[in-house]
């Protein structure tokens, strides 16, 4: 009978782990594409410098002020949201560990 329990109870620990693994999961794949989004903002920014430094139509109508302002801007949003996402995985790990190791002890005392 105890050991039914112990093995529900390892279940219960089972499913609880994969919840927060998914949680981190996803902390770290929203981390991933945002920092994809600044790689590709700062190959487009290159690749703009590159053409004012031509002598691009746009840089005699001040297009390389608006542009380097929209970078900047963009590149500010990108990076406060990726600090977001990485801080929230940091946030999230002790409640993953808690879990693992629940699921650790649990496996341990029923004998898996």
């Amino acid at each position: 009978m105890k050991r039914d329990k112990w093995a529900q109870l390892a279940q219960l620990s089972d499913l609880i782990f994969d919840v927060e693994a998914q949680k981190f999961a996803r902390l770290q794949e929203e981390e991933a594409k945002l920092k994809q989004k600044r790689d590709r903002l700062e190959e487009m920014n290159a690749a703009a410098l590159n053409a004012f430094n031509q002598g691009h139509l746009s840089l005699r109508m001040g297009g390389d002020f608006y542009w380097q302002t929209w970078v900047g801007n963009n590149a500010s949003r990108l990076g406060q949201a990726q600090a977001r996402a990485r801080a929230l995985s940091e946030i999230h790990k002790p409640a993953l560990r808690k879990a693992f190791g629940r699921k650790n002890v649990l496996k341990n005392l029923i004998g898996k």
